[in-house]
């Protein structure tokens, strides 16, 4: 597949293609690099976290009772929360009252976790922030 031509046409056909690039040849903006990969080193800790928490959780439901409830995004917005802390007047907390089945997972998980290790902090900038203000920032 060597001509843009020959891959639009594969792709109508239902043969996808994808053309591999690097990071800086998107982001050639110093400061817009520096913003994503910011935001990389933040979200990364805690998807992690909450992967693990959703994949212990399946696997405790279907070792004690065989049913596993629904898996969709409000599930695994919880497991972020659950495993992240966050602060701001528009911070979302978990709920461990509404989410029992999920909040004895998370006392498993952490219990597994090392000692000194501190829950993550989810960063609430941007939902702090009055649109008033962002304008400005994206002119």
């Amino acid at each position: 597949m060597g001509s843009r031509q020959a891959r639009r046409a594969a792709n109508k056909e239902g043969n996808v293609y994808t053309v591999k690039t690097g990071f800086n040849t998107i982001f050639t903006d110093q400061q817009l690099s520096a913003t994503v990969l910011q935001a990389v080193q933040l979200v990364s800790p805690i998807l992690i976290a909450s992967n693990v928490l959703a994949n212990l959780h399946v696997l405790r439901c279907l070792e004690t009772d065989g049913h596993v409830s629904k898996l969709d995004q409000t599930f695994f917005s919880n497991c972020t929360y659950a495993v992240s802390d966050a602060t701001g007047r528009c911070a979302v907390q978990f709920n461990r009252a509404k989410n029992v089945s999920l909040t004895e997972s998370l006392d498993i998980y952490l219990q597994q976790l090392p000692q000194h290790q501190q829950t993550p902090e989810r960063p609430t900038y941007l939902k702090d922030v009055s649109l008033a203000k962002l304008v400005p920032l994206l002119s």
